[in-house]
């Protein structure tokens, strides 16, 4: 496994790649390769929105890196909801996601933040889940026919 560090403006187009491609190949249970619901999905995942995110005060985005480059992406808002975690097709079960989610969630300490948040996809639940990440509720409405899964955690 790589390093976990801050995410930079240079790191934007290989960030959108990464997500870009873990939705896609990944995420295929929850999207069933939907056209309307991957153009959705995939619609903010851009990288002028990249740039954006990387450059605001109010979230924190973070890059899994090694050897090979960028592997890995992950971003909380200062509201304390993880708004990404995505790894790179083929590059699951190495620990990046694992490195990210801490860095995610130290950051949110030094926010003082107390409870985080975010939605699951289905792959995603068992991750989340051996992480402390508990269900907070019904799946609910997502991009087209997904159906994301709430889940909490106190730090």
């Amino acid at each position: 496994m790589g390093l976990v560090r801050e995410a930079t403006a240079r790191d934007a187009q290989p960030a959108v790649e990464v997500v870009r491609r873990s939705i896609v190949e990944l995420c295929v249970p929850d999207h069933r390769n939907d056209a309307e619901t991957l153009a959705r999905w995939l619609e903010n995942k851009t990288l002028e929105r990249f740039l954006g995110w990387f450059a605001s005060e109010r979230h924190c985005c973070v890059v899994a890196e090694d050897d090979k480059g960028i592997c890995g992406v992950g971003m909380i808002a200062s509201d304390g909801e993880i708004q990404l975690c995505y790894v790179l097709p083929g590059r699951q079960n190495e620990g990046h996601g694992r490195a990210m989610l801490e860095r995610l969630e130290a950051q949110a300490g030094r926010w003082g933040l107390t409870r985080l948040r975010l939605k699951s996809t289905s792959l995603a639940r068992t991750f989340y889940e051996r992480h402390g990440y508990r269900s907070a509720g019904d799946p609910e409405r997502g991009f087209g026919i997904t159906r994301p899964i709430p889940y909490a955690k106190d730090i």
